[in-house]
């Protein structure tokens, strides 16, 4: 017999990722016991509880609500149902994103900064990253892609504990620089030479064509500033998406919304970006755009076009990106990052900024995970990693 505890008000829980089989929900807080979920009727066993935390829903029906009790030690402690997305077609590629990764950082936070009191030796940033890229290789990601801002100041330090993160690695990677990564300070290091010797950065536009898919990265840096620029790019860029298959086009700058911007920090500016992402519709009809920066999470769509933002590995929420590819559409799903070490503490900077970000960042749930069906008919069948630039990707 399950047992009700006797309070008006649950816990609070959130439905944080949601695909067309699973589901992530997180809370801030639950009683410390043993985790199981009732999903439908449906026990499923989810491991120690803890505060805070994340928990997988697997085995979901898709495209239908389904309800969802929590409980610990045998005691509905939290409840919430489930809306699932579409079922996705059968022959399908995965692919990950991170982004800010920040490694060299200390504290965040806009003014008063929020400090680590320590979860073992690595620094949150590492601990973030590494988390986040463990769970998408645990997802089934076949390819990692960093869009920025790998690291603090560009310092010799940094690129050492990213060194560190890539050793743990264990699927090829893609990566573009951040303004952080090009601040052009005293003692840091020339971004572009560190990438390319380890064979991440062949060249300011790189594309790889993966499950029936073209991928591009796109440098949108400006050395030495914090706002973007990829227009100087535009005919390369239109060359890459100008192909008989759908097109993803990463930036670690996002294209700002509106003509005057109304937050910081600032990305590609509005008209730049609208009319390039204008001229490669043109080349392209299906296309989809993504970058970082922002540290939120956000997406709309412009004519066939869909525009991404996706938050930081290290501070709330913490996340990753996933994008599941296939013929006749996409879906993407944003993650947090599970390691219990690493949540706990991108569950703290949820009070930065008076607590403004931690309302601020995430985003609502339908502009994290969603499915997008693109406007032609495609026959080509998926593929593993293909790229027209050298293969030797670290770590392969």
């Amino acid at each position: 017999m399950t047992l009700i505890l006797p309070t008006t008000q649950l816990p609070l829980i959130d439905v944080f990722a949601v695909e067309d089989d699973s589901a992530q929900v997180t809370w801030r807080r639950l009683p410390d016991g043993h985790l199981t979920a009732l999903v439908e009727n449906n026990e499923q066993d989810l491991g120690a509880s803890g505060r805070p935390g994340a928990a997988e829903l697997r085995g979901l029906q898709p495209g239908v609500t389904q309800s969802v009790d929590l409980l610990v030690n045998g005691l509905i402690t939290a409840q919430t149902s489930v809306c699932t997305l579409p079922a996705t077609s059968a022959s399908s590629t995965k692919i990950a994103t991170i982004s800010d990764l920040h490694f060299g950082e200390t504290g965040f936070g806009l003014i008063k900064q929020l400090r680590d009191h320590g979860a073992g030796p690595d620094p949150y940033p590492l601990r973030c990253a590494r988390s986040a890229a463990r769970d998408a290789v645990e997802w089934g990601a076949e390819l990692l892609i960093i869009k920025g801002d790998i690291t603090c100041d560009s310092r010799p330090e940094e690129w050492e504990m990213f060194d560190d993160f890539l050793a743990d690695v264990s699927i090829p990677i893609m990566a573009i620089p951040g303004n952080h990564d090009v601040v052009n300070q005293l003692g840091s290091r020339d971004c572009t030479e560190e990438l390319q010797r380890r064979s991440l950065f062949p060249q300011p536009v790189t594309q790889r064509d993966i499950g029936g898919i073209r991928i591009v990265a796109v440098d949108s840096t400006v050395p030495g500033r914090s706002w973007g620029n990829i227009g100087r790019w535009h005919n390369e860029i239109r060359e890459a998406v100008d192909t008989d298959q759908p097109a993803m086009v990463f930036t670690h700058h996002h294209l700002e919304e509106r003509p005057i911007p109304c937050f910081w920090p600032l990305g590609v500016r509005y008209l730049d970006g609208i009319r390039i992402v204008d001229s490669l519709l043109e080349a392209n009809p299906d296309l989809f755009l993504s970058s970082g920066h922002t540290h939120r999470n956000r997406m709309r769509r412009r004519r066939s076009a869909v525009i991404t933002e996706v938050s930081s590995t290290k501070d709330y929420p913490g996340v990753w990106a996933g994008y599941v590819l296939s013929t006749t559409g996409v879906r993407q799903v944003v993650r947090r990052v599970s390691d219990p070490d690493s949540i706990r503490w991108t569950d703290h900077t949820h009070a930065a900024v008076g607590g403004v970000w931690g309302r601020w960042s995430p985003g609502p749930l339908d502009q994290r995970s969603f499915a997008h069906e693109w406007t032609r008919s495609y026959k080509v069948s998926p593929t593993r990693v293909q790229s027209q630039t050298p293969p030797e990707v670290w770590p392969i």
